[in-house]
């Protein structure tokens, strides 16, 4: 009898835990689709995060990258057009993961959605990982657009070996984490819908130019502070990208110069990786946190009125 009783108890709590499991799946799957019918729907999305960067590569293939003629080094015009495919596809990424997911969390908050939500028992974590998903599936469609316009127009993509394919799904996926992240923070710190907006394309776009285009041109930073490049998310990602993908080495001959991604050198150690993944674990865990105790346990920031107030 005992033995039955404690069997019926293990029973019950693997079906209970298998129960929460299921529930929570249910939950993500739900959140997933209805961010990523929204984002997909909306104008912004398709003009700013497919448009937008393929235009600007395309700008910058005519105004700029001819001058890569005269490079020098072992790295060739194909292999600049590729670095460049690879850094403005990771700035479709932070544009659909930052700004459009921001967007649409603060609709959601100014129309008083989370009131309802709230009172269902909806897991906060669901609701975070489902649009996580939904911005890396929108997020994977403007990157590749943009490395597919440039491998029309002539960009050479070239793996280093078979580690180089999960480096770059696994950053991507992190830089993805890192952008739905940081637009959680700046949700939940301002209040105001159309300062998100605002304050999310700045970031997009300093932390492009501060880095020196995403890391692809160092040189535009004092030479005192070109490590920054393999430090910063964006630019981290972009190289790790650029070494994994494209022929251009990790280091610049003496006297050479070799389309304008060093010194410092590229990024190639599994450490650099390791950096990434802190910066997608700090900035998710604090996103998480935010999305329980301030938009599903607190009141103030679901409460803003129609104006954004």
């Amino acid at each position: 009898m005992t033995s039955n009783s404690e069997h019926g108890q293990t029973d019950t709590a693997t079906l209970t835990a298998s129960s929460g499991i299921g529930r929570w799946l249910t939950q993500t799957k739900a959140f997933a689709l209805r961010n990523l019918r929204s984002m997909l729907r909306t104008k912004a999305t398709i003009i700013w995060g497919f448009g937008f960067p393929a235009f600007w590569y395309f700008l910058s293939s005519l105004i700029f990258l001819p001058d890569a003629e005269d490079i020098g080094g072992t790295a060739t015009l194909a292999d600049v057009k590729g670095s460049t495919a690879v850094s403005l596809g990771l700035f479709g990424v932070l544009t659909v993961t930052l700004v459009a997911f921001a967007g649409g969390l603060s609709a959601d908050l100014t129309a008083k959605r989370y009131r309802k939500l709230r009172s269902l028992p909806v897991a906060p974590s669901a609701d975070f990982a489902g649009r996580y998903l939904a911005g890396v599936a929108v997020a994977a469609v403007a990157y590749v657009l943009v490395l597919l316009v440039g491998l029309l127009d002539g960009a050479a993509y070239s793996l280093q070996g078979p580690g180089s394919i999960p480096v770059v799904a696994g950053t991507f996926l992190l830089f993805s984490l890192v952008g739905v992240s940081v637009a959680v923070l700046v949700t939940r710190l301002v209040e105001d819908s159309e300062l998100v907006v605002g304050i999310t394309n700045a970031i997009l776009l300093v932390s492009f130019f501060l880095t020196g285009y995403n890391g692809t041109t160092p040189s535009l930073l004092p030479e005192q502070s070109q490590w920054l490049v393999n430090v910063a998310p964006n630019s981290l990602a972009t190289r790790l990208q650029t070494w994994h993908l494209t022929d251009i080495p990790a280091t610049t001959p003496a006297g050479l110069k070799e389309a304008g991604l060093t010194p410092p050198e590229l990024p190639v150690s599994v450490a650099f990786v390791a950096l990434l993944a802190a910066w997608a674990l700090a900035f998710g865990v604090a996103a998480a946190y935010l999305m329980d105790s301030a938009v599903y346990s607190g009141e103030g920031v679901s409460d803003r009125d129609d104006t954004g107030c």
